[in-house]
């Protein structure tokens, strides 16, 4: 036999008392004289007798109940070796999915909250040595410490949904390291029963690796009482410039997750001070895409979201962006041996570009900055230093045309166009370079012209360069005759253009062509650096920010809740901001943040993973499969069957008994002094 809690058998050295009591009595008797004793001593001697028995089993009555009492409190098992969860050697293990599909409603409310409950009753029926490690998505290193009950019970109750979505099998293997780390020290092998509890998204990938003997585990799957989801998938823009008093077109991507058609869906655009409420058609278990238009009449960053209306599962129903409506482009022109002027009049002709001009062998690094395209013009040498120059601003999202002189040293020019990863130029060709067709479907032409037509009065070029593909992966935007590309690019962090040709007038007069003008405005509109329309809570994206921040200022991340400091990078001069490393995710709610330090940095939405969207889930059949080697029982809580109890390997308690013997026992002793006379 052994006792859970052993500490409470200190109580029956209480038994000392009453045992001194009935061994020593201590009343004290009174003589009285009679003429004839021999009756009375026949008397006396009976008398002595019994009460000697009567005292005896009065006393028996009491010890037996006052260790029945002791036990009952100390609660006596018998061991088999294989005690379960009151066994020192074994941890019981909890994973609590708190993503946001546990925020769907179950039969008794929110997956979530029907999750903990049960988990706190399973918690509640162990003894109090029981040991216990509890893990979410959040695995952060407050989830890495094995508790005792109490410290459970506290730890079920402060779970709540996390936008971190985390597959089951990796929250598996985290936990499963850290019981490796306690089985090492205490060394032996620890027994590990494995609970889950979760809706067994088919995206949460709960494929368990082959597990030890050592560790069983019970799968508990929480079903909604609806399955289906109509959520924001996305939204973009058509056209990637934005301008005040030029039209954009957003598109906007609404999925209907469900085996139920959906009429007049309302879908709300609310942006800066454009607001409008569109109803569209949702067909089951498809993706519908609408769009909006409207113009922005002021410059600076604009911010809103887009929503749906859905009444089952909330988190997804709401879309975040965020934008700047340039004021102007900064032009830099580099001009080189055989340059042109018609290009920094180009520039000229539109207040919204601000252009200068430099010659490039007295270009500096600070010539490059808070530069949106930098532009070379006839050059033929490309040294070293200015070649780093430029794959540095393109890492910092700047934007870059080459235009090569009537002798570019080819040399040098291709080691900068194989860092670039664009074609490397040859000889000259003099043949078949009439050209032949633009790339209409590349979003470089996409509201350049009215519609598509082969009937253009293209210019001549009568010398280019030899594109020479290697390990590229540029885009043709112009191709000649003889198959060559005139005009490539290549989409870095920043935009790399390239003209396959020199525009001096010696090989052609494309520069004085209307095309000529048509590329430089395009380059200049899709150079303009940009910021991601929004960022997803829990993934490595990276925000830039392209204003200078002066001195050590720490660069703040707020809303009217919240107001962190993000991890911040800086790379080629250009503050790269992160959410990945972010402390307690569960504070980080989607929405429009502002970002600042001394000054007003830019505007930073976040949107929750669309991964928990999709409310597709195994079945019980193929979770048994998932778990077969090690899987103890299945369990699953729905609005037909909940969950009671879970069959778990714990001794049989005894306690109860010891209570009902200890009032057997008080009952006889009072029968005892009533009756035995």
């Amino acid at each position: 036999m052994k006792f859970l809690f052993p500490e409470f058998l200190w109580a029956l050295t209480v038994l000392i008392i009453p045992i001194i009591i009935h061994l020593f009595n201590f009343k004290k008797y009174k003589t009285l004289y009679f003429s004839s004793l021999s009756f009375i001593k026949h008397v006396d001697q009976k008398t002595k007798s019994t009460q000697r028995l009567k005292h005896l089993l009065i006393l028996l009555s009491r010890v037996l109940a006052f260790i029945l009492l002791v036990f009952a409190f100390a609660q006596p098992y018998f061991s088999d070796g294989t005690e379960g969860l009151n066994s020192k050697n074994t941890i019981t293990c909890f994973y609590i999915d708190n993503s946001f599909s546990m925020q769907a409603r179950g039969p008794e409310g929110e997956l979530l909250s029907e999750a903990r409950e049960k988990a706190k009753e399973l918690v509640e029926s162990t003894p109090m040595e029981t040991r216990f490690l509890i893990g979410t998505n959040e695995m952060s290193g407050r989830e890495e410490r094995i508790l005792n009950r109490m410290e459970a019970l506290e730890k079920l109750d402060k779970i709540e949904l996390s936008p971190l979505s985390r597959s089951i099998s990796e929250v598996e293997q985290w936990q499963r390291e850290i019981l490796k780390k306690t089985q090492e020290a205490e060394e032996g092998q620890t027994k590990i029963n494995y609970f889950i509890f979760s809706d067994f998204q088919r995206t949460k990938n709960p494929v368990i690796k082959k597990s030890e003997s050592n560790i069983w585990y019970y799968p508990t799957r929480l079903i909604a009482e609806k399955q289906g989801n109509i959520y924001v998938d996305s939204a973009w823009f058509t056209s990637p410039i934005h301008k005040a008093g030029k039209a954009n077109e957003l598109n906007i991507r609404v999925v209907n997750k469900s085996d139920e058609h959906i009429e007049n869906l309302e879908v709300t655009a609310d942006i800066g001070k454009y607001n409008k409420t569109i109803f569209i058609n949702a067909p089951a278990n498809q993706t519908t895409t609408t769009s909006v238009t409207y113009t922005d009449k002021t410059t600076g960053y604009k911010s809103g979201k887009i929503t749906v209306v859905d009444e089952h599962v909330f988190f997804d129903d709401s879309y975040f962006l965020s934008y700047e409506v340039q004021e102007r482009t900064n032009v830099l022109i580099l001009n080189g041996a055989d340059a042109i002027a018609g290009t920094k009049l180009v520039y000229d002709l539109d207040d919204y570009y601000v252009s200068k001009q430099k010659e490039i062998t007295s270009v500096t690094k600070e010539d490059f900055a808070e530069q949106d395209l930098i532009i070379f013009n006839g050059a033929n040498k490309m040294s070293s230093g200015i070649a780093n120059y430029l794959v540095e601003f393109t890492k910092s999202g700047g934007s870059v045309a080459l235009f090569p002189g009537r002798e570019p040293e080819k040399n040098e020019w291709n080691q900068l166009l194989s860092v670039l990863k664009l074609p490397k130029i040859g000889n000259t060709v003099r043949s078949g370079n009439k050209i032949k067709s633009l790339n209409y479907a590349d979003p470089f032409y996409t509201g350049v012209f009215e519609k598509e037509t082969q009937d253009l009065n293209l210019p001549s070029v009568s010398k280019t360069f030899r594109a020479i593909p290697s390990n590229t992966r540029s885009v043709n935007l112009i191709t000649l005759q003889n198959g060559l590309p005139l005009f490539s690019y290549v989409q870095k962090e920043g935009n790399v253009f390239m003209f396959y040709s020199a525009i001096h007038e010696a090989f052609g007069n494309f520069s004085h062509d209307a095309l000529f003008t048509t590329i430089l405005f395009r380059m200049g509109e899709l150079s303009k650096r940009k910021h991601p329309l929004s960022l997803t809570i829990g993934s490595s994206s990276q925000y830039p920010i392209y204003t200078s921040i002066s001195g050590d200022k720490a660069i703040h991340v707020v809303s009217d809740h919240f107001d962190f400091i993000p991890q911040s990078t800086e790379i080629s001069g250009v503050n790269y901001i992160s959410l990945n490393k972010l402390d307690n995710y569960s504070q980080l709610t989607a929405g429009n943040y502002s970002i600042e330090s001394d000054e007003d940095l830019g505007v930073l939405s976040l949107n929750y993973n669309r991964s928990e969207s999709n409310l597709s889930y195994f079945t019980p059949e193929e979770i048994t499969t998932l778990f077969s080697e090690n899987i103890a029982t299945y369990n699953e809580i729905s609005s037909q069957s909940q969950l009671s109890t879970i069959d778990i390997d714990k001794p049989f308690s005894f306690w109860k008994f010891c209570i009902v013997f200890t009032l057997i026992f008080v009952a006889a002793e009072m029968l005892l002094v009533r009756f035995l006379k």
